[in-house]
């Protein structure tokens, strides 16, 4: 389900529902931007609000319940409705994702820049020190002609965060390392920490099914061996319960073969 429409449903029933006589509650804006981004296209949003007794004003552009339209019943059963749908494990797991997206669009305000003089002002000198630290790490970045992209994305890519997105080059002889070392320079050390914690996950988003790549096992494997040369494209994404475990198995994914891109990357087996 569409987490924010099932939401924003259940808060203008119960509200309705509580205070019947208030005008504001049975009144909804159609032109309202939170209303256009999170229920008025979703299916099935507005069909509930309809089999409410809610009305279209097209004079107005607005959808109307007029008081004595106001059905405790109906208003019961949408109820109900909805908060079946918060019972459903595609709603938790959606609206897991969408607390997970929140989380990285505050990691990309962070955003350093990747590069010594690049670091944002207004940061502590603590942080800074910290994100110095984990730069000069960083292998130097290959001239313009040489060398592989480096591609990462906070999230998933059609969320289009800001600042949630970073590129390199690096050599093929460059190692996993180098690359957590850049990241951390970009976006500090919570991201690194919860990718080891496998609380977040690092994916190698050019294999299928995506890999997660073992931080702590590869950090000193190429990014050759990892597959990530001639080009390398890792998104951060949410683990799941078995990655988070560590149960390969009922990841799914043990043994199952995938392509190894580049001359020289392991299978994804031994990635595994």
């Amino acid at each position: 389900p569409h987490v924010m429409a099932v939401d924003t449903l259940l808060r203008v029933l119960t509200s309705v529902k509580s205070s019947p006589g208030v005008d504001k509650f049975r009144t909804i804006d159609r032109t309202n931007p939170n209303y256009v981004t999170y229920v008025r296209d979703k299916p099935g949003a507005e069909d509930l609000l309809l089999a409410m007794n809610y009305r279209r004003i097209a004079s107005k552009n607005e959808l109307r319940l007029e008081r004595h339209l106001v059905d405790d019943a109906l208003l019961y059963l949408g109820i109900s409705a909805l908060e079946q749908a918060r019972t459903s494990t595609e709603y938790r797991e959606a609206k897991k994702w969408r607390a997970f997206h929140a989380e990285m669009r505050r990691v990309a305000m962070q955003l350093g820049g990747g590069s010594a003089e690049n670091l944002v002002n207004g940061m502590t000198e603590e942080e800074t020190q910290i994100r110095l630290a984990f730069l000069s790490h960083c292998p130097k970045e290959p001239p313009q002609g040489r060398g592989a992209w480096m591609h990462v994305y906070l999230g998933e890519e059609e969320e289009k965060i800001e600042g949630g997105y970073v590129s390199r080059r690096f050599d093929g002889d460059d190692i996993l390392d180098d690359v957590l070392n850049w990241l951390g320079g970009c976006y500090g050390t919570e991201l690194l920490e919860k990718l080891k914690s496998r609380e977040w996950c690092l994916c190698d988003l050019n294999r299928y099914p995506i890999l997660p790549l073992d931080v702590e096992k590869h950090r000193k494997n190429t990014l050759q061996y990892l597959g990530l040369f001639p080009s390398g494209k890792l998104g951060v994404r949410l683990s799941d319960d078995s990655w988070r475990s560590g149960d390969m198995d009922d990841h799914g994914l043990g043994d199952v073969a995938g392509s190894a891109r580049g001359l020289g990357a392991a299978s994804r087996s031994m990635l595994h």
